[in-house]
């Protein structure tokens, strides 16, 4: 998979990505920084985030948007710029579906659409997920990935030993594993 390179990022250029994975209207993003590891909805023109929360572009060390047609993952490399590659679902011959469980076993509503995923142990993540009506039944909220099965560029392929080459977030599932749409509201 390409790699790109980039000396900036920023809203404008993460919302120009949206129609590589997704026809919808709205995708999932999912940035962490010092200080701040959570979900938004990225829109053609905005990113929404939970109340309270201004990134600082310059120190994101990761971030995934993903939707249905693949996932745009950009990681800070080491000499400061930022490195990217896009995994495009359709282009995948192998790969396992994982589900992985995110903390959060009980909602404490905040600012609508915004709820607050806690646990006991202090941990906590916001979901623009109020208006789906969010019960405790459907939590924990789980990430559904692919862990794409393939030849690492530097492997022979004649050896006929293939393994793990990446991983995308595919989606956001409940308890359920039903998948759960990003809003997009007017009020995010």
């Amino acid at each position: 998979m390409p790699k790109e390179t980039h000396e900036v990022l920023n809203e404008a250029v993460i919302c120009e990505r949206l129609c590589d994975v997704t026809d919808d209207e709205a995708a999932w993003i999912l940035l962490q920084e010092p200080g701040f590891i959570g979900f938004g909805v990225v829109q053609k023109d905005k990113i929404c985030l939970p109340p309270g929360v201004q990134p600082d572009w310059t120190r994101i060390n990761d971030l995934r948007l993903f939707g249905e047609k693949g996932e745009w993952h950009v990681w800070q490399h080491w000499n400061g710029n930022w490195q990217s590659r896009l995994l495009e679902f359709e282009n995948i011959n192998d790969a396992l579906t994982e589900y992985h469980a995110l903390w959060g076993s009980d909602i404490e509503p905040d600012a609508s659409p915004w709820v607050k995923l806690v646990e006991d142990r202090g941990s906590e993540i916001f979901v623009p997920l109020a208006e789906l009506a969010l019960t405790k039944k459907k939590v924990p909220l789980r990430l559904k990935l692919k862990q794409v099965i393939g030849y690492d560029d530097a492997a022979d392929e004649s050896s006929h030993l293939s393994g793990i080459i990446d991983a995308a977030l595919v989606a956001l599932v409940n308890s359920d594993k039903e998948e759960i749409a990003p809003t997009l509201s007017s009020r995010l």
